[in-house]
């Protein structure tokens, strides 16, 4: 075992990854406190795919039954064209996903998720207001420096802050992120709005350079949320995303069919966001920091498995520190055990094809973290990965 579980673990950052890590450790016996910058919980409130790789961790956490009590469970995902609205394929999910995978494909609000995973949590494991500022690993543990003036101690430091962590930083220096060349407009289509759509499936538009994806969020509500993608020369907006004009989407997306354009219309609470991304990590830890999620191979929504993987992250990190004897070991063998699956899956979501056409996403929904094989051991203790 890498670490005495009596000794803390530091989670930097109490999003989803960051929530469900400490979870999961906390179920494993670990001592685990989260810092996060936000002065309070703030769920963010967009909808999400929990596919059933990560329902299967979810389960594991004990909290499938409230999510899919809140959430909804599509009947399929089916791809279209944008401008004919002609089907290009369609695959069946509800009972056919958890008959196959062994979990049900559910898609549900983000806060819904985000709340399950800080309830799941031991009470005051969250410290809010926590801005980290700086890190020192001396050996035989990590102090956190944040902007409040205080400084905290653990044994290791796990950085699950995102896209713009500033644990990497610490590592690796100031980098942002680059424009991925894609803006995104986000809405609720109330269930008392008629629109020409399927609301009992996940159905994806598609065209050259644009998109639309629309699902149900809630089952009791039956709340319908989409997406709305589009190329974009630049993002210049100092915030991470701004209120939407609607006049300015549907100009985007002339030309589509009624029933896109009827959705879009419908649209309450408009919001547009800019797609941001970096090219995979080769180094995510060094000595008693880690790196988990977005703060390491940050990627496109256009699989859905972004959240997903910081989740499946969190499963093998866990794995690798009660297979260890040093967390220096255990860092490098997580790193090594995950870097080929996130590394396929940044790629196949930078293309934006998933499901496109006719294709098994076994590889993806049939993976399971809890029992995948482990990369093998280093023969020589790595300092840095």
């Amino acid at each position: 075992m890498a670490i005495d579980k009596e000794n803390s673990i530091a989670v930097v950052g109490g999003g989803l990854g960051g929530a469900a890590t400490a979870a999961l450790l906390q179920q494993a016996g670990y001592s685990v406190a989260v810092f996060e910058q936000a002065g309070t919980f703030e769920p963010a409130g967009a909808g999400i795919h929990l596919t059933p790789n990560v329902m299967r961790v979810l389960g594991h956490a004990g909290i499938d039954d409230a999510l899919v009590r809140s959430g909804y469970v599509p009947e399929s995902f089916t791809s279209r064209n944008l401008v004919s609205n002609s089907v290009r394929c369609a695959l069946p999910l509800g009972d056919h996903a958890k008959e196959r995978y062994g979990a049900p494909y559910l898609t549900v609000g983000r806060s819904v998720l985000h709340r399950e995973l800080v309830n799941a949590l031991r009470p005051d494991t969250v410290r809010y207001g926590k801005r980290l500022v700086g890190v020192d690993d001396h050996g035989k543990g990590v102090r956190m420096h944040f902007a409040d003036g205080t400084t905290a101690e653990a044994s290791c430091v796990i950085g699950a802050d995102g896209l713009g962590s500033q644990v990497r930083e610490v590592m690796h220096g100031a980098e942002r992120p680059g424009f991925s060349g894609q803006i995104a407009y986000r809405a609720t289509v109330p269930a008392d709005t008629r629109i020409p759509v399927d609301r009992r499936c996940i159905t994806k538009w598609w065209a050259d350079e644009s998109f639309v994806i629309g699902y149900p969020i809630d089952s009791r509500s039956g709340d319908y949320y989409f997406v709305a993608g589009t190329a974009a020369e630049a993002w210049t907006h100092p915030q991470s995303w701004v209120d939407g004009d609607k006049d300015e989407m549907l100009d985007a997306f002339a030309g589509s069919c009624d029933e896109v354009l009827s959705l879009l219309r419908a649209a309450r609470s408009l919001s547009k966001w800019p797609l941001f991304e970096r090219p995979p990590l080769q180094q995510w830890g060094r000595g008693r920091i880690a790196l988990l999620g977005d703060a390491c191979h940050p990627m496109r929504p256009h699989m859905a498995q972004g959240a997903a993987m910081a989740i499946e992250d969190g499963v093998l990190l866990l794995r690798c520190l009660e297979a260890e004897e040093e967390t220096e070991a255990a860092f490098w063998r997580y790193a090594e055990s995950r870097r080929e699956r996130t590394g396929r899956v940044q790629a196949v979501s930078a293309e934006n094809s998933w499901l496109r056409d006719p294709e098994d996403p076994a590889w993806v929904f049939g993976y399971d973290a809890m029992t995948v094989d482990l990369h093998p051991p280093a023969l020589i203790r790595n300092d840095s990965h």
